[in-house]
Formats: structure tokens, sequence, C-alpha cells
């Protein structure tokens, strides 16, 4: 939803607004004069530092390197205030690029040097942007202390601008879970409160949003309307007006005023269009087609979600393109069309597993970082212990060098020193032991967190063993089909026959036509022979197939590559046909006859032959090439679809036997900017949703488990050939 993205940009970049007095940014032209005119070190600081905050929306590169200008500058003249200031912007430079780990660390820089000039202004301000960060890194615990710690001390100063910034960050925060929606709406009226005495309208705006937002999801309509329109008087006509006159649109939608309704729709979207603002476009055109949706307007649902789809992808908005998919599977599942719904559906998981794949890694950057900062911090304090421990040195031999008569001072000063230093090693080893019990911690954090992605691993590798299934179940189908349909045909003829033969019987023994008789049964006989040989045919069918499907236990058998190779590819063809009636690709062997048999582990082999197989019928299907013509003006080639399966008997480099299996089609080729990936996992080169990117890195895996080489040597235009080598044993 907007809103949660808003108020965090509004409380960490509107610093300007909420913080001290300095935070009043003049002209960059007006700036530029003051660095050139000014010989003042802290005026030209404070000019960098403003000058990079300026231009901070338009030209990063730019706002960064005034900026560093200005700590450059502060640091020369030992002006802490404007370090803290400089280090401040930059710490939302950093926010507003996405860099969270930056920020963190350049804010906290600025929080030390606010708290070393004793500034508790700039200290609360601080204490606010780095909960902001935290909210946006997904520690709500860590948010709210610091949003909790800011709110203190403004209330300790009495400023009301930043108590207000406080409890409407801590209502960001309680926003987050249905068990604390109620604190999230006290903090935002208290917010709200705070904001209209001291007539902030900016601020005002935002908190009645954050109002308005949470009644309209308690379905309190009325209220929900009220507030949308007090935060719409406070910003009409500019870019945050997108957000209430969706919010007005979708509410008197679920109010059935649909005329009302739409009128809010178009403001938004005429607003966020004319300022380019693909963003609010995006969530303007997604409430739009809730509202749509509401009325029962399918086709008209649809097209306002693909276009918010095609916008979302352009700007990389994970969130509203997962909205958008979501309702867009829904409405074709409505209007029937359940292939596109379940495309839909699939990019659905896609966007969410990137979204949590995301997550992840900001919570994992967010425990490196946590932990890099205790282990400095520990190192500082160490450091100090070192360096009160040397000055308490230097001092025992001043007392020693003075004061060579008095044997008892010295005698209490050396206790007292050993006293100091035993408090002191305790001191350490409390902290050193604390340290290590928060590192345990993190670190099992860390290791669950791998264990869950070894988890989704193993899943994507099952459900690429399920595709393998999938493809020997239908090609088992396919193959059953004739023996099968050759055991109907002779029972419904048979059938008929001995009708016949019974029907003969009934008559007379002086008109019955015992010739006829005999000659029907000999049919029938013949017919039972052929239904039998047939049954037994299917019989050795699934015999061998369940053979070569069961679950592998790992253990090595004697096994025939020849009659595995023409097995599974007899069945990835029948697949293929089972899936399109449209197939038409030839496919030709050519067996070794002096190769013996191997001890391999056959389901696995089987399963490296079957994936190999099934990518080159499905190239040769997928490939059309143009026809080449000759002299006479007449097609020269004519394209023949072709997989070619051949196992022979070869030398190694090393003088022992190998036997090599290679796989060759006819189709478009690989190209040679990826040849080199294939092999990797999760690689594909497939349309979203038609493989995992693993059926070529398992059987990579395979083969090196078997001790052999698996190889591609593929060219454009022509056709790839797989190789398989394994060493006869």
């Amino acid at each position: 939803m907007r809103f949660f993205n808003r108020i965090v940009f509004f409380s960490l970049f509107q610093i300007g607004v909420f913080g001290f007095v300095l935070a009043q940014t003049p002209k960059a032209d007006s700036l530029l004069m003051i660095i050139q005119n000014s010989s003042v070190d802290t005026i030209k600081a404070k000019a960098f530092a403003d000058l990079g905050a300026e231009l901070m929306g338009e030209d990063v590169s730019k706002s960064e390197s005034y900026l560093d200008e200005a700590i450059r500058i502060a640091n020369l003249s030992q002006n802490n205030k404007g370090l803290a200031y400089a280090y401040n912007i930059k710490g939302r430079l950093f926010a507003q690029q996405g860099k969270l780990q930056e920020a963190m660390q350049v804010f906290e820089i600025a929080l030390n040097q606010f708290r070393s000039i004793g500034d508790k202004t700039g200290e609360a301000n601080v204490l606010s942007n780095l909960g902001s960060i935290y909210f946006r890194m997904g520690n709500n615990k860590k948010a709210l202390e610091h949003h909790f710690q800011s709110l203190k001390i403004s209330e300790e100063i009495g400023n009301t601008l930043r108590i207000a910034t406080s409890y409407n960050n801590i209502g960001t925060v309680y926003q987050q879970a249905e068990a604390t929606i109620e604190d999230a709406l006290a903090s935002y009226k208290k917010a709200l409160e705070g904001f209209t005495k001291i007539d902030n309208q900016p601020g005002m705006a935002t908190v009645a949003m954050n109002i308005g937002e949470i009644y309209f999801l308690e379905s309190k309509l009325d209220s929900a309307i009220q507030y949308h329109e007090l935060a719409l008087g406070l910003c009409d006509g500019t870019l945050d007006a997108t957000f209430p006159l969706t919010q007005l649109g979708e509410i008197y939608g679920a109010k059935g005023e649909f005329n009302t309704a739409f009128s809010y729709h178009r403001r938004a979207l005429s607003i966020a269009e004319s300022l380019d603002a693909k963003y609010e476009v995006a969530q303007s055109l997604i409430g739009y087609a809730k509202t749509l949706k509401r009325q029962g307007d399918i086709d008209g649902t649809i097209a306002a979600l693909e276009r918010a789809r095609s916008i979302s992808m352009e700007i990389d908005a994970k969130s509203e393109l997962l909205n958008a998919f979501m309702v867009l599977s829904e409405m074709y599942a409505l209007k029937g069309d359940f292939k596109t719904a379940y495309l839909y559906e699939l990019e659905v998981k896609k966007v969410s597993d990137e979204i949590s794949k995301s997550s992840t890694e900001q919570m994992v950057k967010q425990l490196q970082f946590d932990f890099e900062l205790s282990q400095k911090q520990a190192e500082i304090e160490l450091l100090q212990k070192d360096t009160e421990l040397k000055n308490a040195a230097v001092f025992n031999q001043r007392i020693i060098i003075f004061t060579a008569l008095g044997g008892l001072v010295l005698f209490i000063a050396i206790s007292i020193f050993l006293f100091r230093n035993n408090l002191s090693k305790q001191k350490a080893n409390s902290l050193l032991q604390a340290q290590k019990e928060e590192i345990r911690e993190q670190r099992e954090k860390v290791e669950s967190a791998f264990d869950q992605l070894k988890s989704a691993q193993a899943q994507l590798i099952q459900s690429e063993k399920m595709a393998s299934l999938g493809e020997l179940t239908a090609g088992i189908a396919h193959e059953i089909r004739n023996p099968l349909n050759f055991v109907n045909n002779f029972s419904e003829v048979s059938n008929e026959l001995i009708v016949e033969v019974l029907d003969e019987r009934t008559k007379p023994v002086e008109r019955r036509n015992e010739k006829l008789i005999t000659d029907i049964l000999g049919d029938i006989k013949e017919n039972l022979e052929k239904i039998n040989h047939h049954g037994k045919r299917a019989d050795a069918i699934v015999q061998g197939m369940l053979q070569h499907s069961r679950t592998s236990t790992g253990e090595k058998a004697m096994t025939d590559i020849n009659s595995l190779a023409a097995e599974y590819l007899r069945l990835s063809y029948h697949g293929m046909q089972a899936k399109d009636n449209a197939f038409n690709v030839q496919s030709k062997s050519f067996f070794d006859p002096n190769l013996p048999k191997m001890k391999v582990i056959p389901q696995d082999i089987g399963r490296v032959f079957l994936n190999i197989i099934n990518n080159a019928f499905q190239a040769c299907v997928n490939y059309k090439p143009e026809a080449v013509a000759g002299q006479n003006g007449k097609p020269e080639d004519i394209y023949l679809p072709t997989v070619t399966v051949k196992t022979s008997l070869v030398k190694s480099a090393a003088g022992g036997l190998l036997a090599q299996v290679s796989i060759a089609d006819n189709g478009p080729g690989i190209p040679e900017s990826i040849k080199d990936k294939i092999f990797q996992p999760f690689f594909t080169t497939k349309p979203t949703g038609q493989g995992t990117g693993l059926g070529l890195s398992l059987s990579y895996d395979i083969i090196k488990a078997h001790g052999g080489e698996i190889s591609v040597d593929s060219t454009v235009g022509k056709g790839t050939v797989f190789t398989l080598s394994l060493p006869v044993v």
C-alpha cells in the first residue's frame, strides 16, 4: 500500500522541515555565491552542506561531492556542529539512494557529534532517521526503540514539531501488525494534534491520510472520507494529492457510488500523468481497477491492470507489480481464461519470491552490520581502557620520582592502581562475555536463514525430478496406447463372433451351418491369441518402465547403456507426441554393439538422457529457419527437424575405455554468450513457468558423480551436440 512508503519517505527526507534551525536550505545560486565570497570556514562548511541538500533530488553525484567538501572543511576547523549537520544530510542522501547500511553508519557518526556538543534537537532528529532506516530494513523492534528515544528527548526540550513527527513514525511501525492497529491510530491522532497546533500543513496532510487509510481498512467509510478530504484540502494539486484521491475513489466504490468514485480516480490519474510520476500513475491505476472490479467491469479492470503492470515493471515497483498480478489472475479466471490466469499466478509466485529474497538479503546484511558495529565498539572501548592503563602507569611513575620519602603514599597509590586494574579487567571480561553471547545468537540466526535457503533449494530440485517423472508418464501413456487399442478392437470383434455362434446354435440341427461355427471359433481363438500377445506387450512396457522410473536407491547396477538410451529416446518421443498433436520431429539412433554393460545408477543416468533428449526435441520444435534460395530461385534445403542419439566405445587420453553417448539436434543452437552458463543452477532460456533451470545442472552433477564428463558443442543456426563420457569399469 502506498502510505507505508510515503510515511517513511516523509519522515526521513523532510528533515529540513522537522529538523533544527539550520535545516532551511537556500537556493543553489545563492549558496555558490556565499562559498565564493566567504573566508569563514564555519560559513563555507554550512553552505557546502546546504548545497548538497539542495541538489539531492537533481544530481546525486554533485550532492555527495559538496557534502564531502563540507565534512572536510568542518574537520579541518574542528567544527563539530558543522560535521554533525553535514553527516546528517549525507545520511539522508544515502537513504534516498537505498544505501541503507551506509546511511546507518553516517547517521551514527552524526548522532555521536550531536551528543558531543549537547545538541538535543539534532540528537532527536538523527534518532528519528535511524528509526526510519531500521523500519525500511524490516527491524520494527529497533525502529520503535529509536523513535521512542527521539520522542523522549523531544518532549524534554518541548519541540512540538519533533514530538508530532515521532508519533507519526511510531504509528507507522505499529500499523504493520493487526494487533497494534489501534495503537497506530492513537499515535497518528497525537501527531495530528501536534501538527495542527503549529499549523504544519504537510505534516497534517500526511497524518490525515494515514488515519483515513486505517479507517478504510476497518470499513469505517464515513470516517475515512472525512480524513482523506482533510488531507486533500491541504495538498490538492500536488503529487501528494494522488493518494487521498485514489483512496476516496476506492471508498466511494465500496459504497456503490461509482460516478463519484470514478471522478476521484480521474483526478488522481490526471495529476500523476501531468507530473510524469510513474509510480503514482501505477498506484492510481490499481485503485481505479479495484473500483471497476467492484462494479463488475471485468474487461475494464483487466485493461487498467495491464497498464499498471507495464508501468510497474518499467520502474521495478515490485509491491505494485504483485498487486497487479494478483488481481489480473483473479480477473482472467472469472473471465474463463484459466491458462492466462495460471500464467499470472506463476508471476505472483515469482515476484513474491523476489520480495522474500530481497527481505532475507536485507536481514543478513543488517545482522552483519550489527555484528561489525559491535566489534568496532568493543575495539574502541578496549583502546580506551589501554589508554587509561598507560596514563595510570605514567601517573605512578611521577609519584615514584617526586615522593621518594612517601613510602606509605606509594603503597596506597599502587594498591589503588591494582584495584582499578582489577575492576577494569572484570568489566572488560563481562563486556566480552556479553558480546560472545550476542555473536552466538547472531550466528544462530544466520544459520537458520541458511537452512531455510537450503530447504528452498531442495524443493526446487524435487520439482525438477517431478517434471522428469511427468515426461516419463506421458511417454508410457502414449506407447501403451497401441497395444491397448489392439486388445479393445480384438475383444469387440470376438464378442460379435460369439454372438454369431450363439445365433447359429439356436437353429435346428438340420439348418445349422457347422462349418461356419467351426470357422468362427477358429477366428475367436486367433483373436484371443492376439489379445494375449498385445496384453503381454503392454505388461512388458509397464514392467520395463517401472524399473527405470522408480525412486533411485543410489545403488549401481550392471546396465545396458544402448537399451537405456533407446528406451528414453522412445519415451521422450512419445511424451512429446502426447503433449503436442502437431509434433513432427524425426529421431535417429546409432548404437555401438560392442558397448559393454556398465555399472551405473540406471534411474539417474536415465534422468540425464530424458532431460537432454527433451531439450533437443523442444529446440527443434521451436526452431523456424528461413529457407535458403539456390541459383534457380527454389529452396536449396528443406528443414527436417531431427534428433540423433549415438553411442560408441572410445579410448580416453589416459588409455582407458570410455562409453560415449552423443545427443544431437539440428535446432537453433546455443549462442556463445550463454554457453558457459547452461550448467549453472537456475539458469534457463525458457519462458517463465516452463522451466526451473535445474535440468542441466542436475545432469552435470549426476555425470560427475559417475566419474564422467559432459560437454556441449553448438553452432548458432546449425544445432547442438551434448556428449556424455562415462568410464567403463
